[in-house]
């Protein structure tokens, strides 16, 4: 059975922004030791809830995007309600992010060296960037754990006027395992 809009109990939720989201709910029957050499023998019967994005039978280039706010059961409802304060900017093999903009925030997942939200990757990583006034937070993280060098650049927009090179003028920042350039204007803060 298909639900459209936000599922929840007493915490968050999950808001399906593309996808048939799917549910099942029932009882099932098991014992720990049926998958761990070390659990106990009993059996036990519980209720459990499923869900799934259908994608059918040996998919190509199958899709979804759902988000899993840290919010309140109501606050989830409302996000569900209207869509628009997500924008959903890249959502294929090699790349997922989206945009908030009344947080500033704009989060991607590289799988490989690419672009998107205005944030460029020379290789996988984990890109969160957070604007507010004239501040922005960005962190990088590698989810191949490797530990080698990432080049990130950032297309930051200007802020009036004649506002000055961006922080170690166009040199970037330099971290160990991150290399980063800012390519925009209006920023003084050297820890971004």
């Amino acid at each position: 059975m298909a639900r459209p809009g936000p599922t929840c109990r007493g915490h968050g939720g999950w808001i399906v922004l593309d996808g048939d989201l799917r549910t099942l709910r029932e009882d099932r029957t098991g014992a720990w030791s049926g998958i761990n050499a070390y659990g106990r023998p009993e059996r036990r019967t519980r209720r459990w809830q499923t869900l799934w994005l259908d994608h059918g039978t040996d998919p190509a280039d199958a899709r979804y995007a759902y988000v899993l706010p840290a919010a309140a059961r109501d606050e989830v409802a409302r996000g569900a309600a209207h869509p628009g304060w997500l924008r959903v900017v890249a959502n294929d093999a090699s790349r997922h992010a989206v945009e908030v903009p009344a947080l500033g925030l704009t989060a991607a997942a590289f799988w490989r060296p690419g672009s998107a939200g205005g944030l460029t990757v020379s290789r996988p990583a984990a890109v969160p960037l957070r604007r507010q006034g004239r501040t922005a937070t960005l962190c990088v993280s590698d989810p191949t754990r490797t530990g080698e060098a990432v080049e990130l650049e950032w297309e930051s927009p200007r802020t009036g006027g004649a506002a000055g090179p961006g922080p170690r003028g166009d040199s970037g920042l330099q971290a160990p395992a991150a290399a980063a350039r800012h390519s925009g204007g209006g920023m003084r803060d050297p820890r971004v």
